[in-house]
């Protein structure tokens, strides 16, 4: 991306997650329009694919309004996000919105907030605010390793309560992958990973479906044939072969029609592969790479630590969303339930992940800033001389 200036960065950035949103509304609603249909409880073909649209005029708004204030206003109070999120972590638990066997989230009206994603966001920001203000103790066991550590261990523990293991996991991920990004000592992850290594696999055996779901993943690996695969993946598959080079047209997908349980939600990339085909695809995970690449560009070029760690981490997040969901899609990990950012149907992830975008671009409008100063700078020291 050596052709886009450092000060358009903010735009591009911008540009890309909008259309990422507006394209969700067609797929959405090609994806919901049989399943709202028949099963939403108004039988509306057009039920999902509205509350989908009012919650991304929602997030564009949000977005809109968290790029104009100044991180600055706000990043020394992270440790009250975090406190709230906790406590809605714990809400959820007692009086959250319960569906297929897990409570996971509180009903808002206009959405369901799932508490998890907002979690997530939140030690990201006050991550990098600890960072930032410890310096170098950082490293240290007792005053940067296990702040942080118990910080990540909670949010994960309550989240797993839900219970929801594949958040649960991303949760670690993102938390584990900031801290060594900002310098902990890698003996202390790596005896914290090995050291909790025997609780996960006991919690993912403590329950039947987790069980199952692992073995039925397992048997797909070595199995030659796709008849004895999960149902939804095997659909999953059957469509994106079936979206060919260029798709089969928007609105023309097969697989939509009850094949695929909710492929509006999990298995929304499924449905855009065969209606925009390999090429389509292709495009769509670019477009994901190239908020990637932007995000590696703004860290390399912000001035400020906080903002560095707080790009990092929403970029690694976002990265582990889009892997997680593709390779669900395509049989290569077992179902997770996780969406595709800013293309899956649902309220929070939309909404969170507008924040974050939000977030980014307020970063970015200060490359601008700083790309300006630096000009000033070098053309007054030229005048002197």
């Amino acid at each position: 991306m050596k052709f886009i200036k450092l000060e358009n960065l903010q735009h591009v950035l911008a540009i890309l997650v909008i259309f990422l949103m507006l394209i969700s509304l067609m797929v959405v609603y090609t994806a919901s329009a049989r399943y709202s249909e028949i099963l939403s409880s108004k039988n509306d073909a057009h039920d999902f694919a509205l509350k989908h649209a009012s919650r991304v005029v929602l997030a564009l708004f949000i977005m809109l309004v968290v790029s104009n204030i100044s991180y600055e206003k706000w990043k020394n109070y992270t440790h009250i996000f975090m406190i709230i999120s906790i406590v809605l972590l714990i809400a959820v638990l007692f009086v959250g919105v319960e569906k297929k066997g897990a409570v996971r989230s509180l009903n808002l009206k206009l959405f369901e907030l799932q508490p998890s994603f907002l979690a997530l966001l939140t030690m990201i920001l006050h991550f990098a605010n600890l960072v930032e203000r410890k310096g170098e103790r950082t490293k240290d066991l007792k005053t940067g390793f296990l702040p942080m550590i118990s910080w990540i261990g909670l949010i994960a523990f309550l989240v797993f309560l839900q219970p929801n293991f594949s958040q649960g996991m991303v949760i670690i991920l993102v938390g584990m992958s900031l801290m060594f990004i900002c310098g902990a000592n890698l003996k202390h992850i790596t005896f914290t990973t090995l050291s909790a290594l025997p609780f996960l696999i006991f919690y993912v055996f403590s329950a039947d479906y987790r069980y199952q779901r692992i073995i039925t993943h397992i048997e797909r690996i070595f199995s030659t044939s796709l008849i004895d695969s999960e149902q939804q993946v095997r659909y999953s598959i059957y469509a994106i072969g079936s979206g060919g080079l260029f798709g089969v047209g928007v609105g023309n997908s097969r697989y939509r029609e009850l094949f695929i349980p909710e492929a509006h939600t999990d298995f929304i990339f499924s449905i855009f592969a065969e209606e925009f085909g390999f090429v389509g695809a292709l495009i769509l995970i670019s477009i994901y790479v190239s908020i990637f690449v932007i995000g590696v560009i703004m860290i390399r070029k912000l001035q400020n630590t906080y903002a560095q760690i707080v790009t990092a981490g929403i970029i690694i997040s976002m990265i582990i969303y889009v892997l997680a969901n593709t390779l669900v899609v395509v049989g290569a990990l077992p179902t997770t339930g996780l969406p595709l950012p800013f293309m899956s149907y649902g309220g929070s992830s939309l909404v969170i992940f507008a924040v974050a975008t939000g977030i980014l671009l307020n970063f970015a409008s200060t490359l601008k800033s700083e790309t300006q100063n630096n000009l000033v700078s070098f053309t007054y020291h030229t005048d002197v001389r």
